[in-house]
């Protein structure tokens, strides 16, 4: 049964500073005030830019309800919440958890905080799911990267956000997109699959582990073509012995043919086993 979402009111959010911005709009740090307490939230206001054209309001509408129908279907400890949905100066706003820790981009490539291995592990495999979730519930995430996964819990949980919310045109044409979008959606041969957002996780894995962005040493007008030609991140070196079973994972995430790639079930499932594994050499060690 899906959750239902509240309809709030504008009189009951007190918005903060911005912190963030994407093709729909600004995300505010915001206070609401329920009945019992005082929440801090993210607020998420969307703004029409579909400039009059009765097309792209239809467009721009549908997605929106796209974004909210499915933020209904799912509870999952990493999914991120929808509290409610309100009118903010004639925008629709909606009501998220607010991620304290920020996002995981924010935290590999804006932080210098150490991390390690085990605690990368553990985020991709929370990742891994919360998107085997989604896929169960007929979700694709189509614009999955680190900007999308968020941190709470002084950086321990990981929550999959923004999913399903562009269409295929604009992900696209979103420059920082290019990295992690599967070779068949660059050659616009097929649209979105689950094995779409597979691909994404495989290109995820390799930076949460290195900690660099994916080709960062290329142009990014060129990295589509890249991608088109089975070019991946070099993952020679990446990690010591210890954990050199995740490499085949996140060789199989990326494959070239879409039909190659595994579920993410069998991604899930296969970072668990290499867990184990790892626990049980830590034992090992130690005894």
């Amino acid at each position: 049964m899906d959750k239902i979402v509240i309809s709030v009111s504008s009189n009951e959010i007190q918005i903060c500073e911005r912190i963030g911005y994407g093709s729909y709009g600004v995300v505010h740090k915001a206070l609401w005030q329920t009945e019992l307490e005082v929440i801090t939230i993210a607020l998420k206001i969307i703004e029409d830019k579909s400039q009059d054209s009765e097309t792209e309001k239809i467009r721009f509408e549908k997605n929106i309800l796209r974004e909210i129908e499915n933020l209904q279907k799912c509870t999952h400890p990493n999914i991120i919440t929808l509290y409610g949905v309100s009118k903010y100066s004639d925008n629709i706003c909606l009501l998220f958890e607010y991620a304290d820790c920020g996002s995981l981009y924010k935290f590999l490539h804006r932080t210098k905080r150490e991390v390690s291995m085990d605690e990368r592990i553990d985020w991709m495999l929370q990742c891994a799911k919360g998107l085997e979730y989604l896929h169960g519930k007929n979700i694709i995430h189509r614009s999955l990267t680190t900007r999308s996964l968020l941190l709470f819990d002084n950086c321990r949980k990981l929550k999959i956000a923004d999913f399903g919310k562009m269409n295929e045109v604009e992900i696209i044409r979103t420059v920082f997109m290019c990295c992690y979008l599967a070779p068949e959606v660059c050659m616009g041969k097929k649209n979105f699959t689950e094995k779409s957002d597979v691909f994404s996780f495989g290109i995820i894995f390799w930076e949460v582990i290195q900690r660099e962005k994916p080709f960062c040493d290329r142009d990014l007008h060129d990295i589509s073509e890249y991608i088109k030609r089975g070019i991946r991140p070099d993952i020679y070196n990446l990690i010591n012995d210890d954990y050199s079973g995740i490499v085949p994972i996140m060789e199989c995430c990326w494959r070239q043919s879409s039909t190659d790639r595994p579920t993410m079930s069998e991604v899930r499932r296969d970072l668990n086993y290499s867990i184990k594994r790892y626990d049980h050499q830590s034992n090992c060690y130690i005894s």
